[in-house]
């Protein structure tokens, strides 16, 4: 029996030291503060040996349950080692200079309320940061643009997550840092690849990271306080915290500031403790450092670097504005809508004064009070944060409109805000939408949309597209893509695509223009601008196009001839399609199932009728001068009637002879003249569009 026990025993630590020695743990993650969140990244460690095939890392997004898995098998077989799974892999080596065991997916995009877990290939739940079905907006696992990192020691939890087996760094710690941002690299601030699988028994403290902006004017301290955190283990007497010369610290906000602070240990711990500190007052104009200085016996100090400034108390204001253009459609007779910026100011011995450039104005009061200047009344010399709101005025000719917002006040120099916008006039359908198309190459690319120019456009930046995706209703005016100044002749095609080698891969040409507005999908809808204002779509706004006649997945949809600009309106029947899937089949467009009709569209008949078809008219390709000719079979005199000229109905009145000449041009807004010339003799008659 002695034997039987004892194999048993033996049994048992072998199995525990298997089960420790060959896991998976979450480790850590930074809520990565560079364009576009990142390299936002997760850190796991691999215990003893682990082979990824179908293992999973599940997201849980706003406390809605880990529902976005991340399939792992591609990190292969990994042994005693961290691997990284992040959203930018170049990124993430810039910041920690690590090469290997990464795997980029876009699906680590985690905000600072979110939360992992991790299970292998039999679905065995095996580790898990954050509590299920909870979003972590306040809590104490809670690390926005920060980082959490994982204690020594602590085990995989199997689905029972505790934050006090994680560190945490300061929320918005990472805010404007790493090399992206011109700064030290994100591996100065988190710990990626320190885990130990076994904690330390010596006398220990963890400190936060520096505390920067204890700033305040001189004769206006002390600064407003700020904070970092101190912890310890397997200590055997209390921890000091004691401050730098000219800063103080304090365990309570708003008071008990003090040159030092004691961390009583409780059976050799101190939890994780929030220490306060701030620039005394009472100092002269000048920048203060110092490090806060953290012992304990027997462990190594720690410390914690501080700073700030003491300004001069001069008058002086500042501004916060991001404005778009302001525009303004002339036929409304309305300005343009509003916008905002704010201001705030100290020290000042007389008004802000708010003064707007020519063709705008400016008040204090959203949809009243617009004038070309406000005054700004300070109060004891300062200006709380204000909100000033900005327009372009109405009645304006047709034109663009940029100028300067000026700030000024007593004794402080001059600040300006710039401003532009359009007032838009008349839209002259000069541009349609005759293509769509979805790509069947990586990405799903090329993706874009063909244009085909009705006539000359001597400035395209009056043109402008929206995408809308999965009937999500109109842009509304918002365009999300407003082409360059450039000139552009009747009869070019112009072709805008998300990128540029992929769309030459598949046609054998570069784009005319690129850009990710028009990332369509098969399902999504397509906006046309001129002037500020919708003059063609394709498809739906207010559907999903999925499954729908319309439906252009991996493949195309392309405007029959003579048809459109449509104005706001989408006529499934003026357009062919190719199915969904009608990309698919090649690796161009040449090899595709069905090939996109590629510069095909035509907007060039115009008919000649009474009681029947008398003759026929074509433009020549591209118009040139507005000229067609007519021909006739019949030589007696004729009264016509003139469809589709340049897109409109017109109507004429009479010509003789078996040859005109027609040359269309306009002269005010809705009146055309006809110049009809037969053999030697000319006359011109006005034409009203209908």
């Amino acid at each position: 029996m002695k034997k039987n026990y004892l194999f048993t025993f033996i049994l048992t630590l072998c199995f525990g030291f298997l089960s420790f020695g060959q896991t998976v743990l979450i480790t850590g993650y930074v809520d990565a503060p560079c364009t576009g969140a990142k390299p936002r990244t997760v850190e796991i460690y691999v215990s003893g040996t682990i082979d990824f095939t179908d293992w999973k890392l599940q997201r849980q997004s706003n406390g809605k349950g880990y529902t976005t898995n991340i399939d792992l098998t591609n990190l292969g077989t990994i042994t005693d080692a961290f691997a990284y799974i992040t959203n930018d892999s170049a990124g993430f080596t810039s910041e920690f200079n690590v090469t290997t065991n990464i795997l980029q997916n876009s699906a680590i995009s985690s905000n600072g309320n979110d939360a992992f877990q991790i299970s292998d290939k039999d679905d065995n739940l095996i580790d898990r940061f954050g509590e299920d079905g909870v979003d972590g907006t306040g809590k104490d696992w809670e690390h926005e643009d920060t980082y959490y990192y994982r204690k020594d020691g602590s085990t995989a939890n199997a689905g029972t997550f505790s934050s006090s087996n994680w560190t945490f760094g300061a929320k918005n710690l990472l805010d404007g840092k790493g090399k992206c941002n011109s700064a030290a690299a994100l591996s100065t601030l988190v710990p990626f690849g320190s885990f130990k699988l076994v904690a330390s028994t010596d006398p220990s403290i963890t400190v936060g990271n520096a505390v920067t902006g204890l700033d305040y004017f001189e004769g206006n301290g002390p600064s407003a306080e700020k904070d970092f955190t101190v912890e310890g283990s397997n200590l055997t007497t209390d921890i000091t915290v004691t401050a730098p010369t000219n800063f103080e610290v304090s365990t309570t906000s708003d008071s008990g500031f003090a040159a030092s602070v004691t961390l009583t240990q409780s059976s050799g711990s101190v939890a994780s403790t929030t220490i306060y500190t701030r620039l005394k007052a009472g100092l002269t104009t000048n920048t203060y450092t110092g490090d806060v200085t953290v012992s304990s016996t027997g462990a190594t100090d720690k410390t914690v670097a501080l700073s700030g400034k003491i300004s001069p108390a001069d008058p002086q204001f500042s501004f916060r504005a991001f404005l778009d253009d302001f525009n303004t459609i002339i036929s409304t007779g309305n300005p343009s809508e509003e916008q905002t910026f704010t201001v705030e100011g100290l020290f000042l011995s007389n008004n802000l004064v708010v003064t707007a450039p020519a063709n705008y104005e400016v008040s204090l009061t959203t949809g009243t009070g617009f004038s070309a200047a406000v005054n700004i009344v300070p109060n004891s010399g300062t200006i709380a944060k204000t909100t000033v709101f900005v327009r372009l005025k109405s009645g304006l000719a047709a034109g663009k409109y940029a100028g300067d917002i000026t700030l000024s006040s007593t004794g402080v120099a001059d600040q300006t805000i710039a401003v532009s916008g359009n007032a838009f006039g008349a839209v002259t359908n000069s541009m349609v939408i005759t293509g769509v198309y979805d790509g069947s190459l990586s990405g799903g690319t090329p993706k874009g949309v063909e244009l085909y120019v009705l006539k000359d456009i001597a400035d395209l930046s009056l043109y402008g597209l929206s995408a809308v995706a999965n009937g999500g209703g109109t842009s509304a005016g918002t365009i999300r893509y407003s082409f360059p100044a450039d000139a552009v002749t009747a009869g070019t095609f112009i072709y805008v695509a998300t990128e540029d080698t992929n769309f030459n891969t598949f046609f054998g040409m570069m784009p005319t223009y690129t850009t990710g507005s028009v990332s369509i999908n098969g399902d999504d809808s397509i906006e046309l601008y001129e002037s500020g204002q919708i003059v063609d779509v394709f498809g739906d706004v207010n559907k999903d196009g999925s499954g729908e006649a319309w439906d252009y997945l991996d493949g195309w949809a392309y405007r029959k001839a003579n048809t459109g600009p449509e104005g706001t309106t989408f006529t499934v029947a003026n357009w062919t399609y190719s199915g969904v899937d009608g990309l698919e089949g090649g690796t161009n467009n040449a090899t595709a199932t069905k090939a996109f009709p590629l510069g095909t569209y035509k907007n060039t008949t115009a008919s000649v009728q009474r009681n029947g078809i008398l003759g026929f008219a074509t433009y020549p390709n591209p118009i040139t001068n507005n000229e067609f000719t007519i021909t006739s079979s019949n030589s007696s005199k004729k009264e016509v009637a003139i469809f589709n000229v340049l897109g409109k109905n017109v109507y004429s009145t009479s010509f003789t002879g078996t040859k005109a000449t027609l040359d269309v041009s306009s002269i005010s807004s809705g009146i055309y003249v006809l110049k009809v010339t037969e053999e030697s003799k000319t006359a011109t008659k006005k034409l009203v569009i209908r």
